[in-house]
């Protein structure tokens, strides 16, 4: 087991790799569904859960900066999108630590209010900002109903091995 000091210095690597897996899946995810259906992939969120009870909340925001900077850069090319949805996100996680973080069955919950979080977080500012138009209806079922299924499948297969991998020992 890697020790709990050694957490903070892979971290940030374990991340920015979940950030362009999360892109990759989703764009595969995409081309399945034939543009139908669009499923995100959030690896990065549930690495994020995993690692709230054992970094500090300082850490993790300006991680989440970071990489919300680099994934608006890359994905959208306006910076501050992803930038707040992510350090929102990674934010309400630590306000509800101590309900979500008592077993798995409850990170499974709360896996999924933070990816419905998460991506209303971005259509909304998306929609504010008048970067594009949604109709509620449409994100709903093409969007968030997908989302939510495929990051549940993602939680039952790899949340054991990120509990490890951030875990206290």
């Amino acid at each position: 087991m890697i020790k709990k000091e050694n957490v903070k210095y892979y971290a940030p690597v374990v991340f920015f790799l979940l950030m362009l897996i999360d892109g990759q899946l989703t764009q595969g995810a995409e081309n399945l569904m034939d543009n139908i259906y669009f499923a995100n992939a959030h690896f990065l969120l549930l690495a994020f859960l995993m690692a709230v009870p054992n970094l500090s909340k300082r850490y993790l925001l300006i991680t989440s900066l970071v990489l919300g900077l680099i994934s608006d850069s890359y994905y959208l090319g306006i910076i501050g999108v992803y930038t707040v949805a992510l350090a929102a996100t990674v934010m309400m996680m630590y306000r509800f630590q101590r309900v979500v973080h008592t077993n798995l069955l409850t990170a499974f919950f709360g896996m999924i209010i933070f990816v419905t979080t998460y991506e209303l977080i971005a259509v909304g500012l998306q929609v504010i900002f008048s970067l594009s138009k949604v109709a509620p209806i449409l994100f709903i079922t093409k969007v968030l109903g997908p989302t939510l299924i495929f990051n549940m499948l993602i939680f039952v297969l790899f949340s054991y091995l990120f509990k490890r991998l951030f875990a206290n020992e």
